[in-house]
């Protein structure tokens, strides 16, 4: 299993890397080309996104994955996927009516009087193309399909990026062009996602198999909510207690920080179908647990060097007003990698106890609620990132716990808590030796310093994480392919 899960995982890694690399060549044109308050207007939309997809159609496409997962027969697959498919397309064909009803007043609610509820009306057409092809595309991920999955994900990259860069650049549509570009980029990837999907869906809706899906799905709505708020309370927050302005600075600093998804995404994608199929055999829960320290070992490392190089790295990506971003980027790596480990806690899933994991989420949603609240006023940004930081920890632990009584898993947790302390006391001494100013930051002495930095938190987390024993035999399995290459180079 663990062969098959990082192929797998490499393989929906793949269409991310992409979707990053081309959304790197465009972050530092829009980081120019926005203002901090447009910057905020555009995240401001992409939150009303965010809600649309873990509400309206009632995490349907979880409860599919469910019962498709482990199902054998073709025909009783498609009956579910079908049926899921005629209910989204039908609940996101009322979310967007009620959106354009709404779409002044919410305008002003949202952004202000100063900004075109076209914005909102734009953002209605890609949050329905959005909701189908998320369920669709998560149906190739049911069926154990990441290459047509991964191209999916290719092509809506691509084309988001080239048409976001036409209209933003080329046009000056600023907010409105960006926002095109993602329409743009869901429509071409759902028409791709139709022609690979032949065979998965039929016209057909049953009953019975809409009550199983969404019973199971149900809670999930109340445990998205809580992801929401766990996600997004703190620009909510930021919003009504400083600026728009505000917004787009702490936007900045999450989009630097959301490079950690490179890692997040392949295992997101490879994981829980291939534990849901697995979790019967003797061998999974030691897999898993093996699997689990790689990834940790992955993560640390790359929040060391995230956090580390977000001084240089905004300095030539993002104009003046954004640099201060640099501040919360440790915080906003630890969140986003706390908020994405569910899949190393799958027992809530295989015990088919969502109930559970929705008071988790709820409480861990308003809790970072109230935590915003309470920081973001003195504290600002930062105060923003703490709350997040803190409740995707306590949040993600809060699961495993869960997880671990309905499907014990081995974990080291003396030596993945050792290498977390370790990363993170290096990332804090190095923000208070190095030199956090724009005129600074890319200075070759201080560049030098903290590359070193880097080198020695992937070293030390990766020792820490995997255990001497392991981190020998990786270190030698790579010593040896490097020397199977060095004669083919030669």
């Amino acid at each position: 299993m663990v062969r098959r899960f990082f192929r797998d995982s490499a393989v929906y890694a793949l269409p991310a890397a992409l979707s990053r690399g081309i959304s790197f060549l465009l972050f530092p044109l829009f980081a120019h080309h926005f203002s901090p308050a447009d910057y905020g207007a555009l995240d401001m939309v992409l939150l009303i996104g965010g809600l649309a997809a873990v509400t309206v159609a009632l995490e349907v496409s979880q409860g599919m994955g469910r019962y498709v997962a482990a199902e054998k027969d073709r025909d009783v697959r498609q009956d579910y996927a079908s049926t899921a498919l005629l209910f989204t397309v039908a609940a996101y064909t009322a979310f967007v009516l009620a959106l354009e009803a709404a779409a002044v007043p919410l305008t002003q609610l949202v952004l202000g009087p100063d900004r075109s509820p076209g914005l909102i009306r734009v953002a209605g057409a890609w949050i329905w193309l959005a909701g189908v092809l998320y369920l669709m595309q998560n149906q190739l991920r049911w069926e154990l399909r990441p290459r047509p999955y991964a191209l999916a994900s290719g092509v809506m990259a691509v084309v988001t990026a080239l048409s976001s860069a036409l209209f933003v650049l080329v046009l000056d549509m600023s907010v409105m062009g960006a926002l095109l570009g993602q329409l743009l980029g869901a429509a071409v990837a759902l028409l791709f996602v139709l022609v690979v999907s032949r065979g998965s869906f039929a016209l057909r809706f049953s009953r019975e198999k809409w009550r199983q899906m969404v019973r199971f799905s149900l809670p999930l709505v109340a445990s998205g909510m809580g992801v929401f708020l766990n996600a997004y309370a703190d620009r909510l927050v930021i919003q009504q207690t400083r600026s728009l302005a505000d917004v787009g600075v702490y936007g900045v600093g999450f989009r630097w920080a959301m490079i950690v998804s490179l890692v997040l995404v392949g295992f997101q994608g490879a994981a829980m179908p291939l534990f849901l199929a697995r979790h019967q055999e003797p061998s999974t829960p030691e897999e898993i647990a093996r699997i689990f320290r790689v990834f940790s070992a992955l993560a640390l490392g790359l929040f060391v060097a995230l956090s580390v190089l977000a001084v240089p790295a905004l300095r030539l990506l993002a104009a003046a007003p954004y640099q201060r971003a640099s501040e919360v980027v440790p915080l906003l790596v630890l969140a986003s990698l706390f908020a994405g480990m569910y899949m190393f806690a799958p027992g809530l899933a295989i015990a088919k106890d969502m109930v559970v994991m929705a008071k988790v989420t709820v409480v861990a949603g308003v809790t970072n609620v109230v935590l915003a609240l309470a920081l973001v006023p003195p504290f600002g940004i930062v105060g923003a990132g703490i709350a997040t930081a803190a409740t995707s920890l306590w949040w993600f632990g809060s699961l495993m716990r869960a997880s671990q009584r309905r499907y014990p898993v081995p974990h080291h947790w003396g030596s993945l808590v050792s290498a977390l302390v370790g990363a993170g006391l290096l990332v804090g001494v190095s923000m208070v030796v190095l030199p956090s100013d724009r005129a600074d930051a890319l200075d070759p002495g201080t560049l030098v310093a903290r590359v070193l930095f880097v080198a020695a938190g992937i070293a030390l987390s990766s020792y820490l994480a995997l255990g001497s024993v392991e981190a020998r035999r990786l270190l030698g399995a790579v010593r040896g392919a490097l020397r199977r290459v060095t004669p083919a180079a030669r």
